[in-house]
């Protein structure tokens, strides 16, 4: 395997491996921005989820998108010509706005708890709209990396097989 393969393959399995967590780590713990979803926990429950939504689910999704951009980072050496790392240096920027996203959703969540434990469910009705709405940006962004992904390929960089 040639190491711009290998790259690839780097890349490649750092997005497989994000994808994944989003949708078995996170994705369930979203289910939770609905007010009527976290009316259905008790008190003690809806604050392991806050709690678990900022040290370790969302450190985790971090995580994920960090090793995406590192991928990134690593395969750059590889890029044949100038449009080509343009577009690569694009997705790492690109992998550095989700991030900050992320990291204000685990603020925002913060900010909610402590609402919450001094004020019940009434305090948090605007903290969910603004995670709704957050994960939604963060989403957005997201979606961007096939639009990176599609200018590689019409740069003739073609994509190895993830076997």
């Amino acid at each position: 395997m040639s190491e711009e393969e290998f790259g690839w393959k780097r890349v490649l399995q750092a997005f497989d491996d994000w994808i994944s967590y989003e949708a078995e780590e996170f994705g369930p713990y979203t289910g939770y921005f609905s007010l009527e979803n976290l009316r259905d926990l008790m008190h003690v429950e809806r604050l392991s989820w806050m709690h678990s939504m900022v040290d370790e689910i969302i450190p985790g999704r971090i995580d994920k998108c960090r090793e995406a951009a590192v991928a990134f980072e690593d395969f750059m050496p590889y890029m044949p010509d100038p449009d080509a790392r343009e577009i690569v240096q694009s997705m790492i920027e690109l992998s550095q706005v989700i991030e900050d996203a992320m990291l204000a959703m685990s603020d925002t969540i913060s900010s909610m708890k402590d609402d919450y434990e001094e004020g019940g469910m009434d305090e948090i009705v605007t903290y969910l709209s603004d995670l709704a709405d957050g994960e939604e940006n963060i989403r957005h962004h997201m979606s961007l990396f096939s639009q990176g992904f599609a200018k590689l390929r019409n740069l003739g960089l073609e994509m190895p097989d993830m076997e």
